[in-house]
């Protein structure tokens, strides 16, 4: 039983940590007075396009480059 909370414990940080991520650059953003609702959207249309630039391409740094330009 134990080993199984464990698990579940590792596997909610780890899919968690793009969103703590986030969240934190949100909360450095908030501090400096811009207010960013869209950080989670941002996020997906970031790896959306970067996936499909690879699934294109093959090219992984221009998958890389292409999530920078969209996140921006």
């Amino acid at each position: 039983m134990e080993a199984i909370i464990i698990g579940i414990a590792k596997s909610a940080i780890r899919l968690a940590t793009p969103y703590l991520y986030a969240s934190i650059g949100e909360t450095i953003g908030q501090l400096s007075g811009v207010l960013n609702l869209g950080v989670d959207g941002v996020m997906l249309m970031g790896a959306f396009s970067a996936f499909y630039t690879v699934l294109k391409t093959g090219n992984l740094w221009l998958g890389l480059l292409v999530a920078i330009v969209v996140g921006a």
